[in-house]
C-alpha cells in the first residue's frame, strides 16, 4: 500500500528534517509501539534513512526494513505468547510477573522447569522471524540497520551493523539481541549471547556513530526521572533528538497479547502525532482549536443562557448580549474553578472537556475534534449512575459542569459533524493502524 502525507495537514507540521534515523529501544510486549510510531512517521512524510534497535527494537528495525510497516502491524495485532515461545501457561504467569495467580505448586512447577532447560525455548520466535524477516531485503534496502548485543563468552557488547553482520546470519544476531534473560541463550558460532538491553537498551549512540544529525528516539521503558529529553540531549551533542514515550502502558514487557499490542500500536501512532504538532491536547488527543461550546452557547435565547448560567451559580444578567454571558460570565467562572487565567478560550474549554472525559472514562486512545469530544461527553454521562455512587469528585469539582452542559444539550441538542480536514485525518488514521480493514471485516460478516 502507498502511504502519502496528508495534503490538509502540511501547514500544520513543524518537521525540521525530511529524512530521519530511527532508534527503537528494547521493552519486550511493548513492541507494537514502536510500529505505530513508525506508520505515523511515514504518515508525515518523513524519509527513514536508518534504524537501530536494541532487544524488541532489533526485532522490530529488522522487521520494517524487511516487509514495511503493513506486515510488522499485522504480525503484532495477531501473534499471542504460544507463536513465540514453547511456554505452558503456569510459565507465561510466571514470566509476566503474575506470582500471586499461582498457587506453590504451579509455581514451583514453573521455576522448576526452567532451571531444568535453563530457560524458556523460543524455537517458535525463531520460525517466525525466518518467515518475517528476508535477509536479502535488508542487505539491499537503502535503510541502514543496527543492533546491540552482549556476549556473555567473551563479556563485552556489540553494535553490530547490517555490513558487519555475516551472510546468512542476520535473523540469528537479531534473535541474540532480543534474547531476553528468562529465554534460553543464543549462540553463534560458539559465543554465547544475552539481550543486547543489558548493555544498552536505548542505543542512540549507533545513530551517532553513524553520523546522523536528525533522529527520532523511541525509548519503551521510559527514563521516569526530570525531563527525559534534556537527559537524553546530554548524550546526543550535534544530534537533534525528538524523543517518544508511552504515554500509557499496557500489560507487562511480556504480555504479549493481540489487543494489548494493538493499543501500544495506536497508541504509538497518537503519540506521534502529537509530538509533531499534528495532534493536541493532554491527556486525550485533539485535532484543532476550537472552542467547541462558543457557538453552541451563543445561539440559544437569552431565557436559556440566563438559566444555563445561573445553575452554574452565576447572575445570568438579564438583558445582556450572548457575547457578554460567555466571555464575562462563564468564561471567569471557568477560569476560576481551573485555576487557568488568560488562557485562550478555546484551550481552556477544551482541557476541562479532556478532565470530564477522563473523569467519565471515555474512550482515550481515538482522535477527537474538540466538538466530537464534546459529544462524547454528553452520550457518557448518566446523573443517576453517578448520583447513586455518590462520588466526591463529582460533587465537589464537575456536577454544576455536567448538568450545564445537560441543560444546553436538551435546549439545543449537540452533534459533532467533522471538518473536512478531520475526516480525513481520522480516515488515515483508521487505515493505519488497521482499524479501517477491521470495520470492513466486520461489515463484510454482519452483511453475509
Amino acid at each position: 500500500m502507498k502511504r502519502v502525507l496528508l495534503v490538509s495537514l502540511i501547514s500544520l507540521l513543524a518537521v525540521t528534517a525530511a529524512s530521519v534515523a530511527v532508534v527503537f529501544s528494547g521493552g519486550g510486549g511493548r513492541g507494537a509501539y514502536e510500529v505505530g510510531v513508525y506508520g505515523a512517521l511515514l504518515d508525515l512524510g518523513l524519509e527513514i534513512e536508518a534504524i537501530y534497535g536494541s532487544s524488541v527494537g532489533a526485532i522490530n528495525a529488522a522487521g520494517l526494513i524487511s516487509g514495511g510497516f503493513e506486515a510488522a502491524r499485522d504480525m503484532w495485532c495477531s501473534i499471542d505468547y504460544l507463536e513465540l515461545m514453547n511456554a505452558s501457561p503456569h510459565q507465561y504467569e510466571l514470566l509476566q510477573g503474575n506470582v500471586l495467580r499461582l498457587d506453590a505448586r504451579e509455581l514451583a512447577s514453573a521455576l522448576r522447569t526452567l532451571i531444568a532447560h535453563k530457560g524458556l525455548d523460543i524455537e517458535p520466535l525463531r520460525q517466525k522471524m525466518k518467515q518475517i524477516i528476508s535477509e536479502e531485503k535488508i542487505r539491499k534496502s537503502e535503510i541502514d540497520l543496527g543492533v546491540v548485543l552482549f556476549s556473555l563468552t567473551k563479556i563485552q557488547p556489540y553494535a553490530m551493523y547490517k555490513e558487519s553482520i555475516p551472510e546468512g546470519r542476520l535473523v540469528d544476531y537479531v534473535l541474540a539481541s532480543a534474547n531476553f534473560p528468562a529465554f534460553q541463550r543464543e549462540e553463534i558460532d560458539g559465543e554465547v549471547f544475552v539481550d543486547g538491553g543489558v548493555y544498552s537498551n536505548f542505543p542512540l549512540f549507533m545513530a551517532k556513530e553513524r553520523g546522523h544529525k536528525e533522529v527520532v528516539a523511541v525509548d519503551l521503558i521510559g527514563v521516569n526521572f526530570g525531563e527525559a529529553l534534556a537527559f537524553v540531549n546530554m548524550f546526543t551533542d550535534g544530534m537533534n533528538v525528538t524523543l517518544i514515550e508511552p504515554s500509557e502502558q499496557y500489560g507487562t514487557v511480556m504480555t504479549f497479547d493481540p489487543e494489548v499490542s494493538r493499543k501500544y500500536l495506536i497508541c504509538g501512532y497518537l503519540d506521534t502525532m502529537k509530538t509533531f504538532g499534528v495532534l493536541g491536547g493532554s491527556s486525550y488527543f485533539i485535532f484543532g482549536e476550537e472552542d467547541p461550546l462558543k457557538n453552541h452557547f451563543l445561539s440559544l435565547d437569552s431565557g436559556s443562557r440566563i438559566e444555563a448560567l445561573r445553575l452554574l451559580g452565576l447572575t445570568g444578567v438579564e438583558g445582556e448580549t450572548a457575547e457578554y454571558h460567555y466571555y464575562r460570565e462563564f468564561i471567569p467562572w471557568l477560569e476560576s474553578i481551573t485555576k487557568q487565567p488568560y488562557s485562550r478560550t478555546c484551550h481552556l474549554v477544551t482541557g476541562m472537556l479532556e478532565e470530564m472525559a477522563a473523569f467519565l472514562r471515555v474512550e482515550r486512545l481515538v482522535p477527537y475534534s474538540p466538538s466530537s469530544l464534546m459529544f462524547e461527553i454528553i452520550k457518557a454521562f448518566n446523573s443517576d449512575r453517578i448520583e447513586s455512587e455518590r462520588d466526591l469528585t463529582y460533587l465537589t469539582r464537575y456536577k454544576k459542569l455536567f448538568t450545564f452542559l445537560e441543560f444546553i444539550d436538551s435546549q439545543k441538542p449537540f452533534s459533532a459533524e467533522p471538518s473536512p480536514q478531520f475526516r480525513s485525518f481520522e480516515e488515515q488514521f483508521q487505515e493505519s493502524v488497521g482499524l479501517l480493514e477491521r470495520i470492513c471485516s466486520q461489515q463484510s460478516r454482519i452483511s453475509h
